[in-house]
C-alpha cells in the first residue's frame, strides 16, 4: 500500500452509539489498555471513593455503575488510541548553509519526498501523513496508523497509533533537528522511513551535507561512557526542572569484557547473571551505578528517573524512562539501537495545560540529554 493511497476511516466499534455493560464492560476495564488510575478517576467523578486502586476492587464497582455517554466514550477511546505510551527520539541533519530555506523546500516537495513508502499488511492510515507549520515556525508531519487483527478480542481488533515527526532549526542555525514521536513499533518504523525519505530529498536539493541523520546511538559509547551518560541525565537542576531520584534500571553483563574482579560484592555474578533489573526508589547510590571501576563489565540500557517541574501555575513530579530502543535480535546485542525517552508519569493537570506542560518537559529533557552527551564525549 503506497503512502499516498487514500483510506476511508472505517470504525470497528461505534462507541458513540453503543454502550457496554456487565461482562463486556469488564473485558474493557480489565484490559492492560485501561489503567488503574483511569478507573479510579472515573469512580471519583461519580462520587465513589475507596482506599484501593486494585482492579479487583474497582472494576466490579464501575461495572455495576451506569456510565454516562461521555465517561464511556473516554474509556473506549483510550482503549483504541494509544497516546499514553508515547516515546520520543531525535536525530539531526547538518545544513549545507545556515540560510537554506529548508522549510519551503519540504512544504512544496513533501508528496514527492515520501512517495513510495509502503505499509505492512493489516496496517492502514487512520489519518494520512500531513505537513504543516506550527505556531513556533517548526515543520510538523502528523499521521496515525490503524492496525487490524480480527483474531483478537474486540478491544484488540482495531488499534490506532498516532505518530509525528517535527523538524526545527537548531545548532546556531546549522542543523535541522528531527524530533520523532512514536506510540508503537509500527510508528517507529514509519518515522524512520519518513526521516530517511526527507534526508534523501534534502540531499538531492543540496540542502544538507549527508542524507543519513545523526543520532545518539548505543555504539557511540564505551560501557563506562554509557553509564556516565545515563547518570549525567540526573544533573538537571533549575527552578523549572530538577532531578529528584533514580527509580528502576536495567543492566546487562558484557560477556566480552573479561572476568569480574575477585571482590565479594560483585564476583557472585560471574557465570550466573546475564541481566539485572532493579526496581525501587533513590537507587543512585547502588554500587553498580556508583562504582566507576565496575562500569566496564556491563552496560546500562534502561533507567527511570523522577523530576520535579514548575511551569507557571503547574507544578508536580514526573517520571521519565530513558532507554536504547530498536533492538531486532533476541540476544543481548544492542548494537544499532538509538537513545530515546518517554514520559511515564504525570500528575493530574488541567486539560488545557497538559500539552504545554508535556512540551516543556520534553524540551528540558532534550536539553539535559544534549548536555549529558556533550559532557561525556568532550
Amino acid at each position: 500500500m503506497s503512502i499516498t493511497t487514500k483510506q476511508a476511516p472505517a470504525k470497528q466499534f461505534d462507541y458513540e452509539r453503543a454502550m457496554l455493560w456487565g461482562d463486556r464492560l469488564r473485558v474493557l476495564l480489565n484490559s492492560d489498555h485501561i489503567s488503574n488510575g483511569e478507573i479510579t478517576e472515573t469512580l471519583k467523578e461519580k462520587g465513589i471513593f475507596i482506599g484501593s486502586t486494585s482492579k479487583s476492587d474497582t472494576v466490579p464497582l464501575l461495572s455495576a455503575s451506569l456510565l454516562t455517554p461521555a465517561e464511556f466514550k473516554r474509556l473506549v477511546e483510550k482503549s483504541f488510541t494509544r497516546e499514553s505510551g508515547k516515546k520520543y527520539s531525535s536525530c539531526s541533519f547538518k545544513l549545507s548553509s545556515p540560510t537554506a530555506d529548508w522549510q519551503t523546500e519540504i512544504l512544496n516537495g513533501f508528496e514527492s519526498a515520501i512517495e513510495g513508502i509502503k505499509l505492512e499488511d493489516d496496517r492502514e492510515f487512520a489519518s494520512e501523513p500531513s505537513i504543516s507549520i506550527d505556531p513556533e515556525g517548526n515543520v510538523r508531519i502528523s499521521y496515525s496508523l490503524r492496525v487490524l487483527d480480527f483474531s483478537k478480542d474486540w478491544i484488540e481488533q482495531e488499534v490506532v497509533y498516532p505518530g509525528e515527526v517535527l523538524l526545527k532549526q537548531s545548532g546556531s542555525g546549522l542543523e535541522i533537528e528531527v524530533n520523532r514521536f512514536r506510540t508503537s513499533k509500527d510508528t517507529n518504523k514509519l518515522n524512520d522511513a519518513i526521516s530517511g525519505a526527507i534526508g534523501k530529498f534534502y540531499k538531492s536539493k543540496g540542502t544538507i551535507l549527508d542524507e543519513k541523520p545523526e543520532s545518539i546511538a548505543f555504539d557511540d559509547f564505551t560501557n563506562s561512557e554509557r553509564i556516565r551518560f545515563f547518570l549525567q541525565l540526573t544533573a538537571a537542576n533549575s527552578p523549572e526542572f530538577s532531578f529528584k531520584e533514580i527509580g528502576n534500571f536495567e543492566i546487562i553483563r558484557d560477556q566480552e569484557a573479561g572476568a569480574l574482579p575477585k571482590e565479594q560484592r560483585i564476583e557472585w555474578m560471574e557465570g550466573h547473571v546475564n541481566k539485572i533489573q532493579i526496581k525501587g526508589s533513590d537507587l543512585g547510590k547502588i554500587f553498580l551505578l556508583h562504582e566507576p571501576n565496575y562500569y566496564q563489565y556491563y552496560y546500562l540500557i534502561k533507567m527511570t528517573a523522577t523530576y520535579a517541574f514548575k511551569f507557571g501555575a503547574n507544578a508536580g513530579d514526573c517520571g521519565v524512562e530513558f532507554s536504547f530502543f530498536g533492538k531486532t535480535s533476541r540476544d543481548d546485542n544492542y548494537s544499532g539501537t538509538t537513545f530515546d525517552f518517554g514520559i511515564e508519569r504525570l500528575p493530574r493537570l488541567e486539560e488545557g495545560s497538559k500539552n504545554q506542560v508535556r512540551k516543556s518537559i520534553i524540551q528540558k529533557i532534550q536539553e539535559a540529554r544534549d548536555a549529558a552527551f556533550k559532557h561525556v564525549k568532550s
